[in-house]
């Protein structure tokens, strides 16, 4: 066994046993782990549900399996039959995940997106021990990831796996396993390749030469941007639409936050029910500072920043409390909708905060209490509707447009004194069985034969244990978690509160009432990405809402927001640390990755000294700003910083007014000389070794380059195939000047933009006269170098 294998799962059971963890799981012939056995992740390390993320399956990944064993049916090899991994593939598996959870903090679907990849090298591996893994396995199980799912997402997480975990760690006998994630010749496995290196590109696509611009109206990775009309239709919606839901009315009050604060979408889900700051602002003399043309008091919104250094404690994630201010335009618009949430989810906190104080679903009544059935029908279901007659449309229409919990009482008065058949009756919320369990009459005496619904009663005792035992998905959610200081965080404590499992809205286009529905719980990050990316399985906010066919098609990641409005705030100005400051940054490195301007925009966002603009012309100005910027190199570049240096601003501007036409821009990269009396006697060979050149980030420049490189590459194997008979007088000549310019090339391909590539290079602009000198004396000087 490999050593640094048995350390790995050694120090992780540790880690397990201190948390009370099972490492011995049971499961079934499937591989899915028993219920009582199973981790409970999102528990591990501390966090909220839903979604509630389970170590519950130790089984083959399905995707993966089904295209392994295509792949070992089409080269003659045995097809595989699924079952649980072996133990030491197990104990990796659950080593990985606690590694990831309790040692790096990393969250539950995180921790599982990098441990998945080993259910799907174990059924490869067979026999075979993680530590004595083969480089065919390898391959084999990443060619399986890459053909099993078209994305190409699921073949670069094997990737890492192996980067990261086996290489990484150490684990394998093997070394550099990583190499062997290669694709199969064959046209599907290359197909599938190049979608999963079109995902990376797209991954990385901030940093490196992928980022490179082709135009100055170009965005830098402008993919992690969200599509503008597909942005202006999420506004119209949120903003202008009336919800027709419960649940809608909630979900578009967590995206006018996340549009207006540009708050990751987890922590526009946790907002707290007590969110609201208000900071005072009084001018020397104590007097309110408005009085005096400034504000006197301006909104902070309280809330649990993410991805912070403190929120990491020793028992996995706490809560890290924040404030950030609110635009004073977007004031009323932010109060008005939240103090709407807070009122209509007021009867769904105070039931929740009963729940998690007495731990019963129906708090409000002991649990020998007889309620009416009609009512323990709404608590259960949350249908309005109890009764066959239709309800009124006004007080339809009026509900839907305000969700006041009033005209809820009034739906339920109209329908009690109607005369009208109780709906219950044909409802299927209790199979016959549990009719005769459960149902009794206003005596307490349990029910026989045709039940009189008008009368019949419900213990509440009974229903709860029902609940309790048949129906897990409908339970509230009640557990707490901490914040940073220690203090304890409920779900009741949180503004968006919505019910559980909202099938009435959901899929029978029925009202619900939230003044009794008993399943109540915290709105799900991950449901409201869906909403709008349309990952999930119901429809979008798009498609609900959407007015054209072209409209419902659209689609939104809802990060996008985010990296819109940084990019936005750049673009206008705004400092990169009051950026980094409003979204909850430690450095400003961390804002600049999602900054999307075009070259352009940098350009123009650049504050120049007024004497500048009013000194400088066009060119001398454009120049200027890539100096200013750093985005330019050369002589024009070292000569003005040394005048400016040496003799101030204004010589300095002086100076690159007459040599402004110094920027040239060449297929290459920029010109920094000036050619003003004679054009270049090198035309267009500053690759090769011109101290002039710099690059920039202009994407055809690189591709210039590069077919350059391929250009002389050709000719040196062409010139070095030549038998030694058919080569010329100038043969070597010939090669040494190919030789000479390719390497020049790799050494610019390999320049980061705005540097210069030869920095010692020699200066082609000078001829050889020049260098010579063209007077008599020179002349003279030369006929005597030649005579020696």
């Amino acid at each position: 066994m490999n050593p640094s294998y048995a350390e790995y799962v050694a120090t992780a059971k540790s880690l397990g046993a201190e948390r009370g963890l099972i490492w011995d799981l049971v499961f079934d012939q499937h591989g899915k782990v028993s219920k009582d056995t199973r981790w409970n992740l999102t528990e591990l390390v501390g966090m909220f549900p839903p979604p509630t993320m389970w170590l519950g399956q130790v089984g083959v990944d399905q995707n993966s399996f089904a295209a392994l064993n295509r792949i070992r049916k089409r080269i003659r090899q045995q097809e595989l039959i699924p079952a649980p991994m072996p133990k030491v593939w197990r104990d990796l598996y659950q080593a990985v995940l606690i590694h990831q959870l309790l040692v790096k903090k990393t969250k539950p679907m995180s921790a599982l997106k990098v441990a998945n990849p080993i259910r799907q090298l174990a059924p490869v591996a067979g026999d075979t021990p993680p530590w004595a893994v083969t480089p065919d396995q390898v391959q084999q199980a990443y060619n399986a990831c890459l053909q099993g799912q078209e994305s190409g997402k699921v073949a670069l997480d094997f990737t890492t796996m192996v980067r990261n975990i086996l290489d990484g760690q150490k684990l394998a006998d093997t070394p550099a396993l990583v190499r062997f994630c290669a694709p199969y010749p064959t046209d599907e496995a290359q197909a599938a390749q190049q979608q999963a290196d079109s995902v990376r590109k797209r991954q990385n696509a901030h940093g490196g030469r992928q980022s490179l611009r082709r135009e100055l109206t170009e965005r830098k990775s402008s993919s992690k941007l969200p599509d503008e009309r597909a942005f202006w239709e999420l506004v119209r919606i949120v903003f202008t639409e009336t919800p027709r839901t419960f649940s809608d009315v909630i979900r578009f009050a967590a995206f006018k936050v996340q549009i207006i604060m540009g708050f990751r979408i987890g922590e526009a889900a946790l907002l707290p029910v007590d969110w609201k700051r208000w900071r005072e602002y009084l001018d020397a003399d104590g007097r309110p500072a408005g009085e005096r043309g400034g504000f006197s008091k301006s909104l902070m919104i309280r809330h649990f920043a993410e991805k912070q250094e403190e929120d990491e404690g020793r028992d996995g994630l706490s809560f890290y409390e924040n404030t950030q201010h609110v635009p004073p335009m977007f004031e009323d618009v932010l109060i008005e909708t939240l103090d709407h949430i807070e009122k209509i989810t007021a009867p769904l906190r105070d039931r929740l905060r009963l729940q998690a104080e007495t731990g019963r679903v129906f708090p409000e009544y002991t649990e020998d209490a007889l309620i009416p059935a009609w009512e323990m029908y709404v608590r259960v279901t949350g249908n309005v509707k109890f009764t066959r007659p239709a309800l009124p449309e006004p007080a339809v229409d009026n509900y839907r447009e305000t969700y006041d919990p009033d005209v809820l009482r009034h739906l339920r008065d109209h329908q009690l004194a109607s005369s009208g058949l109780f709906n219950i009756a044909q409802s299927r919320w209790l199979s016959a069985d549990q009719k005769s369990a459960l149902i009794r009459d206003v005596n307490g005496i349990r029910s026989s034969g045709n039940i009189d619904w008008s009368t019949a009663r419900i213990r509440v005792g009974d229903m709860e244990a029902h609940l309790e035992a048949s129906r897990a998905t409908k339970k509230s959610d009640t557990m707490p978690t901490t914040l940073t200081d220690g203090t304890q965080l409920y779900p009741h404590d949180l503004l968006f509160i919505m019910p559980v499992r909202n099938l009435i809205e959901g899929r029978n286009d029925g009202l619900l009432d939230p003044t009794l529905y008993s399943a109540i719980g915290r709105i799900d990050s991950g449901g409201l990405n869906n909403a709008i990316s349309g990952k999930g399985s119901g429809d979008t906010l798009f498609e609900r809402y959407g007015q054209t066919d072209e409209d419902r098609a659209l689609r939104l990641t809802s990060h996008s927001l985010r990296h819109l409005q940084n990019t936005e705030l750049f673009r206008l100005g705004v400092a990169d640390t009051i950026i980094t400051k409003k979204f909850n940054r430690r450095s400003v490195q961390q804002s600049y990755v999602y900054d999307h301007r075009s070259l352009a925009e940098d350009l123009a966002d650049i504050d120049l000294p007024p004497e500048a603009e009013e000194r400088l012309g066009d060119k001398a100005l454009q120049v200027f700003k890539l100096i200013s910027a750093n985005k330019a190199r050369g002589p024009v570049v070292d000569e003005f910083r040394r005048v400016q240096r040496e003799y101030g601003e204004e010589a300095a501007f002086d100076y690159l007014n007459a040599e402004a036409d110094g920027l040239h821009v060449t297929p290459y990269g920029l010109c920094m000389n000036s050619f003003t009396s004679d054009p270049c006697p090198k035309h267009l060979e500053c690759f090769n070794g011109c101290l002039h050149l710099a690059r920039t980030n202009v994407i055809s420049e690189q591709e210039n380059l590069e077919r350059m490189r391929d250009k002389f590459a050709t000719v040196i194997i062409t010139l070095e195939a030549l038998p030694e008979g058919r080569r010329n007088i100038g043969w070597a000549n010939q090669l040494t000047h190919a030789r000479i310019r390719y390497e020049n090339i790799v050494k610019a391909l390999g320049t980061e933009p705005g540097m210069q590539v030869f920095p010692d290079g020699t200066d082609l602009s000078v001829t050889a006269e020049q260098k010579a000198g063209t007077t008599i004396i020179d002349t003279m000087k030369r006929l005597r170098d030649l005579d020696d």
